[in-house]
């Protein structure tokens, strides 16, 4: 049986991690912009889509008992709000949700296969929160969530990864053996080629430079460009505090909330929230987050 603690330390740290990183993202503008609309009226630090899409997926899981994409897709559009620092086409899509369209005529219709951005990857651990049942169920349900509004392969193949990996990791299974599953398990040969450098530093212990990890694996904001990097930093920094992680994550730029978000379910998954209380009073929303976590092990735990 899964302790509920590594539940709620899986989502609290995603949260945490997600506005932490917020900061740091982008360029100058995006900075700028997040300056000004990056706090709540009492001082704490907000949370982005990151986490607000995290949160719409397990809302509707609670409420569904399933993953059901119609229920999902307007859960979506309910809580979208352009503070949150949402992707340009991710906006347009909820938007169009919002006015009562179908995510189907949506989410293909800038890009033929799909966005390959990271969008369904950063709400990925906690898809896995409500899927213990293994690789072939987990797939099913990652590729649900996913193409609603990321449906390109390398997108649900990257949010899979990251679901797989944090599945594992509630179980206690160490970093080589989930390294060595998502090698077997991954199908394209863009993440392939990374794995096996992440796998690499790690068996070796190497703390590899930012310049190196941005290089080889990514910061950016496809799936392709983030999704190992964020395994890379959850298994090197799996043994330190959650702010040493997101401090040595962030020194890459690029899209830091979401590598940080999805590298900090993974560290939650492994570690639990019992290190975590002190960020309550820091990070907005955390006493919600924890109460669906609280929620999501429930379901677990009554199967």
């Amino acid at each position: 049986m899964i302790e509920q603690s590594k539940f709620v330390g899986c989502f609290k740290a995603l949260a945490i991690a997600d506005a932490c990183g917020a900061c740091f993202e982008g360029g100058l503008l995006e900075r700028a912009l997040w300056y000004f609309v990056g706090k709540t009226s009492d001082g704490k630090q907000r949370y982005t889509d990151d986490t607000q899409m995290s949160i719409d997926v397990a809302t509707s899981f609670l409420v569904s008992q399933m993953f059901n994409q119609s229920h999902l897709a307007e859960t979506f559009g309910a809580s979208y709000h352009w503070s949150r620092g949402y992707g340009p086409s991710a906006a347009k899509l909820l938007k169009g949700i919002q006015s009562g369209k179908d995510y189907t005529t949506l989410n293909k219709a800038k890009f033929k296969e799909g966005s390959k951005g990271n969008g369904a990857a950063m709400r990925a651990p906690v898809v896995a929160l409500c899927n213990l049942a293994g690789q072939r169920s987990l797939l099913e349900d990652i590729t649900k969530t996913a193409e609603i509004t990321h449906a390109h392969p390398e997108a649900i193949e990257g949010a899979f990864l990251i679901a797989r990996a944090t599945q594992l990791a509630l179980i206690g299974v160490d970093k080589v053996g989930i390294m060595q599953t998502l090698c077997s398990e991954s199908n394209l040969s863009i993440y392939k080629q990374k794995l096996v450098i992440c796998y690499n530093a790690l068996i070796k212990n190497k703390v590899l430079e930012p310049s190196t990890v941005k290089c080889q694996l990514g910061n950016g904001m496809l799936s392709s460009e983030s999704v190992v990097t964020a395994l890379y930093f959850a298994f090197m920094y799996r043994d330190k505090p959650l702010t040493q992680m997101v401090e040595e994550t962030c020194l890459l730029g690029g899209d830091t909330d979401t590598i940080c978000a999805m590298a900090g379910g993974i560290w939650g998954a492994y570690n639990g929230d019992a290190t975590l209380n002190c960020f309550d009073q820091q990070i907005e929303g955390l006493e919600r987050v924890s109460a669906i976590a609280q929620d999501l092990y429930h379901c677990y735990a009554s199967q």
